[in-house]
């Protein structure tokens, strides 16, 4: 949904993207004390110099990636960031490649080339469009977010989503410095802040799920965001997607769909289906 947010909303991209990230804060927060309440929680703040630094780098890239979002967003057509987004699972592979050791394997390399080769599709079809900005922040926002996949999983003592929810606080602090986040209209602020409630949601369970499965499968599984955002834009904000995007979307979600049908041949993912069901005891 962001978006049909983000051109429903009158607003800068810094203006947009603090008061959705402050708007969003408070729901994560009580949400992790909850979670501490029910003795789940990984790890607090701590006095640890090498926690602190870690918490600090998830905070500032959630910062960033909720600029480079919005100003993506705003400058290039829906469908070529939600195209280009879907290579994250590949980047993800690769960065786990190098950072966790974490196995690659041929199918990821073949669908990650021919991903690669839709991203190309989809920028050329931008030139001499205006857009071609938008879909280099959009390649941007990509590898920003492919490294909070890897970096969660690796920072596995560091509280990620309380990392995350003050990175709206510090991203509104900044903002204050560079843009007039109180320049916004007042009838654009519920609007806002149902943008930042329904990130806060996407947020927390995006976090909870990267910690439990490998980094190229989380990946895998946030692209269905690609064909959904793309509908929403249509039918909602009536924005058709361009042809060449289109086409490099195409060459994406086949890739894909390759990765994960490589997947399930060789039996690398789970299958809750074909559990065997216990009957309660009465």
């Amino acid at each position: 949904m962001s978006g049909v947010f983000t051109r429903s909303i009158e607003g800068g991209g810094w203006e947009i993207a603090s008061w959705r990230g402050l708007s969003a804060s408070p729901a994560v927060l009580g949400y992790v004390w909850w979670r501490q309440r029910r003795g789940t929680a990984v790890l607090r703040f701590s006095r640890d110099p090498v926690a602190s630094a870690q918490a600090l780098l998830l905070l500032a890239l959630n910062a960033a990636s909720m600029v480079l979002l919005v100003t993506a967003l705003q400058k290039t057509a829906v469908a070529n960031v939600s195209v280009i987004m879907a290579t994250i699972p590949f980047l993800a592979a690769a960065l786990g490649w190098l950072i966790l050791r974490e196995g690659l394997r041929r199918s990821t390399i073949i669908a990650s080339g021919v991903s690669f080769a839709g991203v190309v599709l989809t920028v050329i079809g931008s030139l001499g469009m205006g857009d071609l900005v938008g879909d280099l922040l959009a390649v941007t926002l990509s590898v920003t977010l492919a490294s909070l996949i890897v970096l969660i999983r690796r920072f596995g003592g560091t509280d990620a989503l309380l990392a995350q929810a003050g990175s709206g606080v510090v991203l509104f602090a900044v903002a204050l410095v560079v843009a007039d986040p109180f320049g916004m209209a007042a009838a654009e602020m519920p609007l806002t802040v149902a943008f930042g409630l329904v990130f806060a949601v996407s947020l927390i369970l995006w976090t909870e799920g990267i910690r439990r499965i490998p980094a190229a499968e989380a990946g895998l599984l946030a692209t269905t965001e690609t064909p959904c955002s793309i509908l929403f834009a249509w039918i909602i904000v009536s924005e058709a997607p361009p042809l060449a995007t289109v086409a490099g979307g195409l060459l994406i979600v086949g890739s894909v769909l390759f990765h994960a049908r490589a997947d399930l041949v060789h039996d690398r993912v789970s299958r809750p289906w074909l559990r065997p069901r216990i009957r309660p005891r009465i």
